[in-house]
Formats: structure tokens, sequence, C-alpha cells
């Protein structure tokens, strides 16, 4: 089975994303998200295993492994045609994520597709719209251009998910790194 490692953000980050969501969905663009009910996140891997409780115990092992932090968005992007985005800088803090989840799911299971989440190959974003053609694409995006603007949040949760269908398996709320 395919699951996905995520981070959540907090209730003022979330806000601001899915009233984005929102917006894009009320223009006719593309409403997946918000039927799917799909929080804003970012995904830091994508992986596949038999073997689920396996992973469960290896984060809650190392759970310490990752903190709470601040992100800045600076950008819209997209993986034509299908996805519309708000692209975070990339930080010391979201390299690490990604490499520690890896290093910890390497031995348990499998990544999925081409690699997209591995460590030099991902891009990390938080999408605003998905299941987009061309034209959907450029209407969702006259919607963020309009609504987005550098935003500076912080994630806060770490949550593992079972993909199609989506089902929470658990989330973990994380600390401020030890030397804040």
């Amino acid at each position: 089975m395919d699951y996905a490692i995520i981070l959540y953000f907090d209730e003022e980050t979330e806000s601001y994303f899915s009233n984005i969501i929102a917006s894009i969905a009320e223009s006719g663009a593309s409403s997946y998200m918000v039927e799917a009910k799909v929080l804003p996140h970012i995904t830091i891997a994508d992986f596949h295993t038999e073997n689920i409780d396996s992973i469960v115990s290896v984060l809650e092992n190392n759970i310490s492994d990752f903190s709470a932090d601040d992100i800045i968005w600076a950008s819209l992007g997209s993986f034509a045609p299908r996805v519309l985005f708000a692209a975070p800088v990339m930080n010391e803090y979201l390299q690490n994520a990604n490499a520690n989840i890896n290093r910890l799911l390497k031995p348990l299971a499998a990544h999925c597709g081409y690699g997209q989440y591995l460590p030099f190959q991902w891009v990390p974003h938080t999408t605003l719209a998905s299941h987009l053609d061309a034209d959907s694409l450029n209407k969702a995006f006259n919607v963020a251009v309009q609504e987005f603007s550098t935003k500076k949040g912080k994630c806060n949760r770490l949550s593992l998910l079972q993909c199609n269908p989506v089902k929470e398996i658990r989330t973990w709320n994380l600390l401020p790194p030890a030397s804040q």
C-alpha cells in the first residue's frame, strides 16, 4: 500500500492557504482540494510498504529528529498542467526533514514513482489546486496571483497518511528546535 508523510501548519497559515484553495474552487478552476478535504501541507516522503506498523514504530521512536519551525513561501509554481502550488524557500529545516524521513524509511519501504520525494530530487510545495488541464491551470493561477503574497508560517505537525483512499494513520505534534 502507498503512504505519505507530510508536514501540517499552524492554524493561521493553514487558514491562509485554505482561503486561496477555496477561492480557486469557487472560480470553477478545480474543486478537488475542497471536495477531497485536503488540508494545506508539504509532503516530505511517499513510499510503499506492506508493514505500516514498523513505520509507525520507527517514527514514534525517532520523532525527536523532527521539530516545528518556520517556513517562508515566496512564489507560485506549477507541475504543468496538473498542479498549481505555493513554493516554500528551501531552507535547512525542510532539507533536514526530507533527509531524515528518507533515512528512516529506506530500510523499511520502497519509494513511490520516480523518487520525486528523495533528497536532492524533491521540490517542496503546498498544492493549491490539482487535477487541472491547461485552461483550468491558467484560471487557478489568475486567482492565486491575486491572493498570494510572500507568507511566513510554521510547520508544527508531522502526519503519516495512507493514500488512495486518504486516511490519517497517525499525527505527531512537533516541538520547537531545542536551541530556541
